[in-house]
């Protein structure tokens, strides 16, 4: 029986205030990882990670300018929670498929005139889009899927450093995939259950 679900998860729009100087924020930005989190157990043989989405490379695209891309988060995601479990000789497969991973630069308008002058402001949005969807076929025929789609934005002044904007565009795909990752947890249990024999 094939099963589909969508799901759609609005962020919250957050400003982040960059200081006046070119001062790094103190050390690296973190690595997105999952390793903190419960494999999801599935009986198939193998898990497969397919990634559809295409980076236009360009404006207003901006996903390739990220310390961890989307398309990149969502990889280590399901190559890190989603564990095969059964015989690996009985051909059943699921397969974890990246339909969209973008985000978009908007440029918003700055107050103008005097008072514009004295105003630090937000001067770009970035909009992250991810949608992912899982796919198990059984060695009997079986089918099912899941689909998960996660929205998240943040503004960024028009002062931030560069390592300001970059720990803001990190915290923001930090969301994103808590978002994708909440839901997709739901959905695995609730709609794949037959093929999720250990939690």
């Amino acid at each position: 029986m094939i099963t589909r679900r969508h799901f759609l998860m609005l962020g919250s729009a957050a400003l982040v205030n960059g200081c006046a100087t070119d001062t790094p924020i103190a050390g690296p930005i973190p690595e997105l990882g999952f390793q903190h989190l419960p494999p999801m157990f599935l009986n198939v043989g193998r898990v497969e990670v397919k990634n559809e989405y295409i980076s236009p490379m360009k404006p207003p695209h901006a996903e390739h300018r990220f310390p961890t891309p989307p398309a990149q988060a969502m990889a280590n995601w399901a190559k890190s929670r989603i564990q095969a479990v059964g015989d690996r000789t009985d051909g059943a497969v699921a397969t974890f498929v990246i339909e969209q991973a973008s985000v978009q630069e908007v440029q918003l308008k700055k107050t103008e005139g005097f008072k514009g002058l004295f105003t630090y402001e937000p001067t770009e949005r970035y909009d992250a889009h991810c949608v992912g969807r899982l796919e198990i076929v059984g060695a009997d025929g079986a089918k099912g899927n899941v689909r998960v789609e996660a929205l998240r934005s943040v503004e960024v002044s028009e002062n931030a450093t560069l390592a300001a904007r970059e720990k803001a565009w990190f915290e923001m795909i930090e969301k994103l995939m808590g978002d994708f990752n909440t839901q997709m947890d739901e959905q695995i249990v609730t709609h794949l259950g037959a093929w999720a024999p250990v939690r």
